[in-house]
């Protein structure tokens, strides 16, 4: 294999290396007798090893592989991960599994992984220019992955805690990798026996250790349906009116759903004295929609188009077919509501304000302090007055393995309202109702931290 390479001193190719680059950055004394393989062009291997020595046993001085265009290897592996040979691509990197650590990978372009991508202990790091995809990435101990691009991690796991996330799920790493790749004895009861040599040694014989594992099973939560009928009728609306979201000293809610604005309100009298009737509003990208119940409990329909100077049109005895947009946008509301109705009773106001009555919780320092537990992070901000004088509610952030948040705040009556922050994203965003994933991971998530709790602090 060396024979496709030419082999120079290092110091040939230093005006050559990317700025952010280890080798620019920290290594500028080079002995002649330091190799660089260097190859032109596009590269296709079965496998490559860069542990010392090697692939390259007649140049034993080789401290780096630097290729000029894009590669593509099976399997890309080394076994010492206090030290290996360097690799540089200048183009695109595609490989089916790595496994390394104990060097700098340096990507230009993109780096696309179609099964494991492992990086183990913290004496290497991943450097991608471009954008990094794969399906698998299997964090060992705190080996570091720098992407200037965007990220597409379809399963993280970290096998010191022996838990991750798949398709943003909490996941156990017994589920994504074979049984070859644990040990059978760990000192440590808190941690997975994992054996970063086994990994190799099955990329080195071209073999696969993902299990044939597909999906996270989601719990089955013991509720039934809020809405049993999709009909415009006194009977949701009714529903509609007294479902969880409407709280008791508010007489409407609001929510959003695929640009599409719907405000519910209870039949009250307001401020003025005047009564309102039970009713929805909607907006859409082009009418509005009122929808009211009436006294006898019979219904009306209006719908105007957004133009400033529009009027209500009443469409209570329009045929079905003037319809179809009205329904459709009902049937997503009540949908909404039926996974607000599921998952909302599910985390108890008493629990979380139990919580930051713990001696543990209110000694912390600071704001946003916590409690680490190995993959996920727990912290607390206590309720407090900002500098105007506005309530800022208590609240509970999870950070999870990708680094999303979910938060658990107490700002209403009736249940813990649920927000999310995306991976590498700075902002709390509503958890959508028609994402039932995310809603089921904010539920997994928390059943977690309510264990950590219940094991380190007896709540």
């Amino acid at each position: 294999m060396h024979n496709v390479y030419q082999f120079m001193a290092i110091s040939q190719l230093a005006e050559r290396f990317p700025a952010d680059s280890w080798w620019a950055k920290f290594y500028k004394d080079f002995s002649e007798d330091d190799l660089v393989a260097y190859y032109e062009g596009d590269l296709t291997l079965p496998s490559l090893d860069l542990d010392w020595g090697m692939p390259f046993p007649q140049q034993d001085k080789t401290i780096l592989i630097f290729i000029n265009g894009h590669l593509t290897v099976d399997n890309l592996y080394n076994l010492e991960t206090d030290g290996a040979i360097g690799l540089m691509v200048m183009g695109n990197l595609m490989a089916k599994n790595i496994a390394v650590g104990g060097q700098e990978i340096y990507v230009h372009g993109n780096l696309t992984v179609e099964n494991i991508l492992c990086g183990s202990y913290n004496h290497g790091e991943a450097i991608v220019n471009g954008n990094l995809q794969a399906a698998t990435f299997v964090q060992d101990d705190e080996y570091r992955i720098n992407v200037n691009g965007q990220r597409s991690l379809q399963c993280i796991v970290n096998i010191w805690h022996g838990d991750g996330i798949f398709q943003e799920l909490p996941i156990r790493i017994q589920d994504i990798l074979i049984d070859e790749v644990f040990l059978d004895e760990d000192e440590d009861e808190d941690e997975v026996g994992f054996s970063f040599a086994s990994l190799v040694q099955i990329f080195k014989e071209g073999r696969s250790a993902l299990t044939h594992f597909t999906s996270v099973p989601q719990r089955t939560i013991a509720s039934s349906v809020y809405f049993t009928h999709h009909s415009i009728n006194a009977e949701n609306i009714l529903k509609l009116t007294t479902c969880i979201l409407m709280t008791p000293d508010k007489p409407s809610f609001d929510l959003t759903e695929q640009d599409v604005y719907f405000m519910i309100q209870r039949a009250h009298t307001n401020a003025d004295g005047d009564k309102r009737n039970d009713s929805v509003y909607m907006k859409t990208s082009q009418y509005h929609y009122f929808i009211w119940l009436n006294e006898d409990q019979s219904v009306s329909l209006l719908r105007k188009t957004l133009e400033e100077e529009a009027e209500w049109w009443d469409i209570t005895e329009s045929s079905q077919a003037h319809l179809v947009d009205i329904h459709d946008h009902w049937l997503m509301l009540l949908t909404c509501i039926n996974v607000a109705e599921l998952y909302l009773h599910t985390i108890e106001i008493q629990y979380v304000r139990q919580i930051f009555q713990q001696s543990a919780i209110q000694e912390l320092e600071e704001d946003h302090d916590g409690f680490w537990d190995g993959s996920k992070c727990y912290s607390f901000r206590q309720a407090y007055l900002d500098e105007d004088g506005d309530r800022i509610h208590a609240r509970i952030e999870i950070q999870t393995p990708d680094e999303a948040y979910y938060f658990y705040t107490l700002e209403n009556q009736s249940y813990v309202s649920r927000y999310y922050q995306p991976p590498h994203y700075y902002g709390l965003q509503e958890l959508s109702y028609l994402n039932t994933r995310q809603w089921e991971a904010s539920e997994q998530y928390f059943e977690r931290f309510k264990q950590f709790m219940s094991q380190n602090f007896k709540v």
